[in-house]
């Protein structure tokens, strides 16, 4: 399902989103812009045990990380918090942050305000064709193209993601 071309209220169901396929994950973009007048935005992530983002900040949005289920470590600044469902992380723009799954797969609600981060899921991700997380030989961009990206998006690579669980 695609999201409302509209600012004023909607609903979406459990599954209910438009559904990318980002980095090895499935995501859903469930708040863009153009449903929120540009305040924020909203990104479900239901990515695979060993999923990890680098550790990286954005220059113009602030997130906050909502742990659905499965279990995650979340990291910002020097902080690294183990995450279970109903964890809660807020990272200030400017402030290094990454995260790594620990269990077979986890869902994880990102809000980002203000809206824009969007483009980036956009421009690193493909349109999910089937709901599911993507075939092993779906193709992710390298580390230097993903960096590029992000460079594009006022996002800035601190170092590389959280490692696995010793």
């Amino acid at each position: 399902m695609s999201l409302p071309q509209t600012s004023g209220p909607y609903a979406l169901g459990p599954d209910d989103g438009e559904a990318l396929w980002f980095n090895g994950a499935l995501g859903l973009l469930r708040a863009t812009a153009t449903q929120t007048e540009g305040r924020f935005a909203a990104f479900e992530l239901r990515p695979p045990k060993g999923f990890a983002a680098p550790l990286h900040s954005h220059k113009n949005e602030d997130e906050f990380f909502l742990v659905l289920s499965g279990e995650c470590r979340l990291q910002h600044g020097d902080e690294v918090v183990e995450g279970v469902a109903g964890s809660f992380l807020y990272t200030p723009r400017g402030i290094g942050h990454s995260f790594h799954v620990d269990s077979d797969g986890a869902r994880l609600l990102l809000f980002f305000g203000p809206a824009g981060v969007e483009g980036f899921f956009r421009e690193v991700a493909t349109p999910a064709r089937t709901f599911s997380l993507p075939p092993a030989d779906e193709p992710v961009p390298d580390r230097e193209a993903l960096i590029e990206i992000m460079i594009r998006h006022n996002q800035t690579v601190l170092g590389p993601p959280l490692p696995p669980k010793e």
